[in-house]
């Protein structure tokens, strides 16, 4: 988690970063999520076309804005 936030602090100022783990072999799920406090800090993780940390190469979804208000607002 260190190493992500390390990474994409260049961007901008992260919120929060998750990165969820399986109980069963305790390594990561090979997917995280990661808030930023702008749009504009998330305008510029897509502006640079390729990502590789730790010689992984990433592969970066933005949340569907359908998904987004479903979590603030959980009871509609």
């Amino acid at each position: 988690t260190e190493e992500l936030k390390e990474y994409f602090s260049q961007f901008g100022s992260i919120q929060r970063c998750q990165l969820p783990f399986d109980k069963d072999t305790g390594f990561h799920r090979r997917h995280c999520w990661i808030k930023f406090s702008t749009p504009e800090d998330v305008q510029n993780v897509f502006q640079k076309d390729t990502h590789i940390l730790e010689g992984a190469k990433l592969t970066l979804r933005r949340q569907s804005q359908r998904r987004r208000s479903q979590r603030r607002n959980p009871s509609e």
